[in-house]
């Protein structure tokens, strides 16, 4: 029996990358080409002009054209490598995230600023799949007094700051 060197640990320790996989480019490839069709879609009454004479739609344009061949590359791409397990997509955080910035919204006028900051991070601590609740409750309380001088008293924004 050999006895291990370094090198053999750090090797056995070092986790092997995933393989790549085709559906997370070709996902990636749709998302691109849709962004760039989109984009084509809404300048297309800008004038283009010439090289010499640039309309204010000829960099639009080439962007958004570069971004439809670079999504239909990847999408070509994923297709040639194969591989296609979808990754997992973590629901649970995507929606309490939303819903913390919609209660953040809609509780604002009605509630100010400082109580709409504070329910907008307690519904957003709960997409983390371990929540420390007194953590919690002094980063709210922080971050809820840092907007409200912030925003309420040195910008002056025009919000309520406290329940009306």
């Amino acid at each position: 029996m050999s006895p291990l060197n370094d090198s053999d640990v750090r090797a056995a320790a070092a986790p092997e990358p995933a393989p790549a996989s085709g559906a997370n480019d070709v996902l990636l490839g749709l998302l691109f080409a849709t962004i760039g069709a989109a984009a084509l879609y809404i300048g297309r009454d800008y004038v283009f002009g010439t090289s010499l004479r640039m309309g204010p739609g000829f960099l639009p344009r080439i962007v958004a054209g570069g971004l439809v061949l670079l999504g239909l590359v990847l999408v070509l791409r994923g297709i040639l490598a194969g591989g296609w397990a979808l990754p997992v997509i973590g629901w649970r955080p995507i929606l309490l995230i939303s819903l913390a910035v919609i209660v953040f919204a809609a509780t604002i006028d009605r509630l100010g600023l400082f109580v709409a900051s504070l329910l907008s991070v307690a519904i957003g601590a709960c997409a983390a799949q371990e929540i420390r609740w007194k953590e919690l409750s002094f980063v709210a309380l922080g971050l809820a007094v840092f907007c409200t001088v912030l925003f309420g008293y040195l910008l002056k924004i025009s919000m309520p700051v406290w329940p009306q």
